[in-house]
């Protein structure tokens, strides 16, 4: 993948505006629309041209994965040496695990930018100057579109330090709860545990942590295998023990907290009240927990 990008103008072969990773540092903000800064360079490669950019929009991809996208412009001024381009793109919230857990090879992360937009141009070379061989009529506007015929891809690299100072640490990815989770919704034998799970959301969000509760500990009992053999396809050892153990422990804490009891007309049981906060926190752990068990059960 390219770290330049280059445009020619026209019918011009020559290439006359170049895309860079730049100087820079990478900068985040939090907020309700996470933003990342990826800052590029941009300059003309000759001069008596004037060349603008009207709009430039990007996906920022990390590895296979698209984790922003953005949009910029207009630059009016460009000039033949460097100046700043502040690509910003906005981050979905599913998008933060991976910033958070990037794994990047010998100590460097490694970002794409898929760019398309509109420019225009205008020149003053005079009529058998070789520089205005396919640009059209001197003195005149022209309005060139890039990324419609093909991928302008750019790579942009970035030390795994600087990516942790410069975003994670700016975002505040760490209050958040980072881990891409997966959820088998496609195999029959997981259907009755999902849709307890589901219920589950539904109680947390109308404010009813007993049932929030009683529907994480159904999720459990309903995978295959409960209550004794829900590891049994893992290879035997102290990390199916451990894990096996975990899942015990997370049940009876589900049934000690105040909670309704499956078929019997909203009758609650349980140990020790619970609020709200509680409800949240069973239901990412029980959440957390299947996904971590199916990715051990189908792994083995």
């Amino acid at each position: 993948m390219p770290t330049q990008l280059t445009f020619s103008l026209g019918a011009s072969h020559r290439q006359w505006l170049t895309v860079r990773g730049g100087t820079n540092p990478f900068s985040a903000t939090p907020g309700p629309l996470p933003q990342l800064v990826v800052p590029l360079e941009v300059r003309l490669t000759e001069r008596d041209i004037e060349v603008q950019i009207l709009s430039l929009a990007f996906d920022l991809k990390l590895g296979n994965t698209l984790i922003g996208r953005g949009d910029t412009g207009p630059y009016l001024h460009l000039r033949a040496d460097n100046q700043y381009l502040p690509a910003t793109t906005i981050c979905p919230r599913e998008a933060l695990p991976y910033l958070f857990s990037a794994v990047p090879p010998e100590g460097r992360l490694n970002l794409t930018l898929a760019m398309k937009g509109l420019l225009r141009y205008r020149h003053s070379y005079q009529q058998g100057d070789a520089r205005a061989q396919g640009l059209g009529e001197a003195d005149t506007w022209h309005i060139e579109s890039i990324g419609d015929q093909s991928v302008n891809e750019l790579d942009v690299q970035v030390a795994c330090s600087d990516w942790y100072e410069q975003v994670v640490s700016k975002l505040g990815i760490g209050s958040y709860l980072m881990i891409p989770l997966y959820l088998p919704s496609d195999l029959p034998t997981w259907q009755a545990a999902l849709g307890h799970l589901d219920e589950a959301a539904r109680a947390l969000t109308l404010g009813d942590p007993p049932a929030v509760f009683g529907y994480c500990r159904a999720a459990i009992d309903a995978l295959l295998g409960a209550k004794t053999q829900i590891f049994a396809a893992m290879p035997e050892g102290k990390k199916r023990d451990a894990i096996n153990e975990l899942t015990k422990q997370i049940g009876q804490y589900l049934h000690s907290g105040r909670h309704v009891v499956p078929n019997a007309g909203g009758e609650q049981a349980g140990e020790f009240p619970i609020s709200q906060r509680d409800a949240a926190f069973v239901y990412n752990m029980t959440k957390l927990l299947l996904s971590q068990i199916h990715g051990l059960v189908f792994a083995s």
